[in-house]
């Protein structure tokens, strides 16, 4: 009885090119405990930065070019408002410097968390099961880790959906606020809904309820690079925090 999420292409939430230079999900949940610590144990939390370079690092090993773009930017964006606000008092009144600097110094975890939530569900439930871990905690941790690239994908289509109505115009929206809320606020609701009886029979199907050995669709091994990324990332935060200080 095989229990495993979609292969690849087969559901809407899971893009259908795989990106075949990925690390194995163990790699991946090292990195993020790796991670976590190091921004938490830090005596100098202003030299987080190399963390930073370190998590942009994974992400450029594995080739995902639009991740490490786009968090080049949102780093690069919150070093500018951090140094302008340093240097030259220059105050954002839409955004506290408190989370500005809160993402600032958490932005290795953001990332690695990112990685790992948008890995195929196929693969994360694969490892939970030679983890031996109960059907709860896989179909917990599965929905966790779809929620955000599923309601990203949800917002986009409802975005577009909108626009083409014309109900996205700014008069319309100051016209009618509340109706404006309704029309995004009952899409969003059924969508969740739908979303969880797709869960509920997609467990099921694959055999969620049978008391045997689930095996899994995907055939994930751990290959050289994967051990050289185990060992990089462990080594590298541990240098940071012996050299840097712990606090």
């Amino acid at each position: 009885m095989c229990f495993a999420g979609e292969r690849p292409g087969a559901h809407g939430t899971e893009s259908a090119a795989v990106n075949t230079h990925s690390f194995h999900t163990a790699v991946k949940v090292f990195v993020l405990f790796c991670a976590i610590p190091g921004v938490s144990l830090a005596a100098d939390i202003n030299r987080t930065w190399i963390l930073t370079i370190m998590a942009l690092g994974f992400l450029c090993c594995q080739r995902a070019w639009k991740q490490l773009i786009r968090w080049l930017i949102f780093y690069g964006l919150l070093s500018v408002f951090l140094f302008l606000n340093i240097r030259y008092h220059v105050h954002i009144k839409f955004i506290p410097e408190f989370y500005i600097y809160t993402f600032w110094w958490l932005t290795p975890v953001f990332i690695v968390s990112w990685d790992l939530i948008t890995s195929p569900p196929g693969n994360l439930i694969a490892f939970l099961s030679r983890l031996r871990a109960p059907s709860s905690v896989i179909l917990g941790a599965l929905v966790i880790f779809r929620f955000f690239p599923t309601m990203k994908t949800a917002l986009r289509s409802l975005r577009e959906s909108l626009r083409n109505r014309g109900l996205l115009e700014t008069g319309n929206i100051a016209r009618h606020p509340l109706a404006t809320f309704e029309y995004i606020l009952i899409p969003l609701l059924l969508r969740c809904l739908q979303i969880a009886d797709q869960l509920s029979v997609s467990a099921v199907s694959r055999g969620i309820e049978a008391p045997i050995k689930r095996e899994s669709y995907y055939e994930q091994k751990m290959k050289g690079g994967d051990y050289l990324c185990i060992t990089l990332a462990g080594a590298g935060t541990l240098f940071f925090l012996l050299y840097w200080g712990i606090g």
